[in-house]
């Protein structure tokens, strides 16, 4: 995540709402020319963080906001990962995901990854009180913020991340016809999250870090850490940005709320990417004993293989039969091999491969296992 509102520009935020007001009242045709430019911005050859800028660029001159953030997903367990974003609340960041996660608010982006919608507003889901949302009262209040919006950004292979858009408290309340907006455009961007995802980064190419371990206390404040710990933050995004809020990379604090929860503990983990295309695993677990109440052991470690193979199949839109023919090959097993295991010809596993070979981008065997870091 990376950037912040820029509060001290008085033009800044009057600009923005001068447009908006006219902007509310877009036309049907305005939203569908909104809707077709971005399905085409999906399609482009941009990387991820220019096409989401390019989308919210859009998405204010039509629908109206100042405020935003948009965070990348982890697809298994739908924790908000690293992402961009323009707001004033970064400092309590870690206050905000914790009452989103903890099961007790509403519009929580885990829950709308798997919604019959996948978009939703904080005044559609609270009939105008806003106040039923911890997190609106005790964190975007103070600063402001009025109604917000969140639409799961999801494609047939999962989610992929958040667009979250806020406006003033002065302002009126996002419409049915502005979700509707934001739900049609979600699969076309989250085909773009899923495939632009392993663009960045050059894996195997730097040195190896140890396993790190963090302590947080009740309120989730950091205790204690390792240096191996401070050696993984410092190789994720934004990692300069969150050392001046004076906070940890926000997807620690979902994983370690969830944590907490019996009945969410096996979703306490996630699988983040480093600047440099490293797969990291972070997990958490409550500390036990008289002197541990209330304490949390976030582990961060690089991720195994059979860790990211699930994570890579999706990225590369791969089908059920393509991944137990990838998952084969992994196992050791040539041609031959494959056929018995799965049952299929040798002209049918060529065809699964001639598939792969084009998802993944790769030219051989030696390639695919090496993409897939067996």
């Amino acid at each position: 995540m990376s950037g912040s509102k820029p509060a001290d520009n008085p033009n800044h935020l009057g600009s923005l709402w001068v447009g908006r007001t006219l902007y509310s009242m877009s036309t049907e045709r305005e939203r569908a020319s909104c809707r077709e430019r971005l399905e085409r911005l999906s399609e482009s050859s941009l990387d991820g963080e220019s096409i989401r800028r390019e989308a919210i660029a859009d998405l204010q001159r039509v629908i109206g906001f100042d405020r935003w953030c948009w965070p990348l997903a982890d697809p298994d367990t739908l924790l908000p990962l690293s992402g961009l974003a323009e707001h004033d609340y970064g400092p309590r960041l870690p206050r905000a995901l914790q009452l989103e996660f903890s099961g007790n608010d509403v519009v929580a982006k885990n829950v709308l990854a798997r919604s019959a919608s996948p978009a939703s507003s904080l005044s559609a889901e609270t009939g105008g009180d806003f106040a039923r949302s911890p997190r609106w009262d005790e964190v975007m209040r103070p600063v402001g913020i009025g109604d917000f919006t969140i639409a799961a950004c999801r494609d047939t292979h999962g989610c992929w991340g958040w667009i979250e858009l806020y406006r003033d408290q002065s302002d009126s309340a996002f419409d049915a016809n502005e979700l509707q907006l934001l739900a049609r455009i979600g699969p076309s961007l989250g085909s773009a999250l899923r495939r632009t995802r392993l663009g960045a980064g050059d894996s195997g190419v730097s040195d190896p870090i140890l396993p790190g371990v963090i302590v947080l206390d009740h309120s989730l404040g950091v205790v204690s850490w390792t240096a191996a710990a401070r050696a993984w933050i410092d190789a994720l995004p934004a990692a300069i940005l969150f050392t001046a809020w004076g906070i940890l990379p926000p997807v620690i604090y979902p994983v370690a709320t969830l944590s907490r929860s019996p009945n969410a503990r096996a979703e306490a983990h996630a699988l983040e990417r480093t600047v440099d295309g490293r797969w990291l695993t972070i997990h958490a677990e409550p500390l036990e004993g008289d002197d541990e109440e209330g304490k949390v052991a976030v582990t961060l470690r690089g991720a195994t293989p059979p860790e990211t193979f699930d994570h890579l199949c999706r990225f590369h839109g791969l089908t059920r039969r393509e991944r137990e023919v990838v998952a084969a090959l992994i196992g050791g097993l040539d041609t031959r091999g494959v056929t018995e295991r799965l049952f299929i010809s040798r002209h049918t596993v060529q065809d699964h491969l001639k598939s792969v070979f084009e998802k993944v981008g790769v030219h051989s065997r030696r390639e695919l296992l090496a993409a897939f870091n067996a």
